[in-house]
This record gives structure tokens, C-alpha cells and sequence, in this order.
């Protein structure tokens, strides 16, 4: 649940929301719609975006299959699953639940199967680039932070948020 309105909740427990309370609800379920409409886009262009991104990962590091069997296939999964979890995040309006839920998990576990910070930031730059070129501007505007933040989380450079 996006961690304002979790907020909201757990402060006006046992008591009526105030008016700014009610407002922040108001203007979030407000922008529901929007973001349902930028996920159903997102799925509808996910094989779409996957494959520029493997794509131009695999011409960018040529070597990069030979040095990791199934590499091509893991590629695919690691930037799939990751793509769902910024849907969800921009869906709730949660980043945090982003960081949670993947990226804690998924920086360990690229790091711990050896393959470089520039790699992984070069692949998350490519998936950030690959949905642009594939998503209206509007739905790339609502699933940009969640981008920006595995761009950021995920090659190990900068922690997540406590």
C-alpha cells in the first residue's frame, strides 16, 4: 500500500480522516485510473521492451553469453520480473515497496553471481531507454522513478532507504 495512505490510516484509527486527510485519499484513488491505464500499456509493450533491452545488452557486452551460460535467458527473466515489480511500484504509488520487495534481493544476488556495477547500471540504463522508446510519454512518466531507482539501487552504488 503506498506508504502516505498507510499513514493516513494508521493515524486516523479510531477517529473520522480530517478534510487534508481525506483530501490526500481523494488525490490519490484520483490518479488510479492513470495508472492502471500505464500498466495495462506497460504489459501490453513488456515483449516488446524486453527484447530491445536483452538486445542491446548482448551487443553491448558481446562476450557476455560466453561467459555466463543461459546468460540470454537469465538476462530475460532478471530485466522481466524487475519490469513487473516497477508496474507494481508505480500502480501503488510505492517505491519503497520496490526497494522491499526486489531490489534488496535482486542487487545481492547480481553482485554475488559476479557481474559488475557498470554491467548491471548499463542494463538498467537500457531498460529505463527501451521504455521509453516503447511507452507514450505519459506512461513513461508515472514508471520512471521506479527505473530510476533500480538504475540506482540495483549495481550496489547507493543503498536503499532504511
Amino acid at each position: 500500500m503506498n506508504p502516505e495512505i498507510r499513514a493516513m490510516f494508521t493515524a486516523s484509527a479510531g477517529r473520522y480522516p480530517t478534510k487534508a486527510e481525506q483530501a490526500l485519499l481523494r488525490d490519490w484513488a484520483g490518479r488510479v485510473d492513470q495508472r492502471l491505464a500505464a500498466l495495462e500499456e506497460l504489459r501490453s509493450h513488456e515483449e516488446q521492451i524486453i527484447r530491445d533491452t536483452v538486445d542491446e545488452v548482448m551487443r553491448t557486452y558481446p562476450d557476455f553469453e560466453r561467459r555466463y551460460p543461459s546468460g540470454r535467458a537469465r538476462a530475460t527473466r532478471d530485466i522481466t520480473l524487475t519490469l513487473r515489480y516497477c508496474g507494481q511500484a508505480m500502480l501503488r504509488a510505492d517505491l519503497k515497496f520496490l526497494e522491499d520487495e526486489l531490489l534488496l534481493w535482486m542487487s545481492t544476488m547480481l553482485r554475488g553471481v559476479a557481474l559488475t556495477a557498470k554491467f548491471i547500471e548499463d542494463t538498467y540504463v537500457i531498460l529505463r531507454r527501451a521504455c521509453k522508446n516503447d511507452l507514450s510519454k505519459e506512461s513513461f512518466e508515472l514508471v520512471r522513478p521506479a527505473l530510476e531507482l533500480c538504475v540506482s539501487v540495483l549495481p550496489g552504488k547507493r543503498e536503499a532507504s532504511a
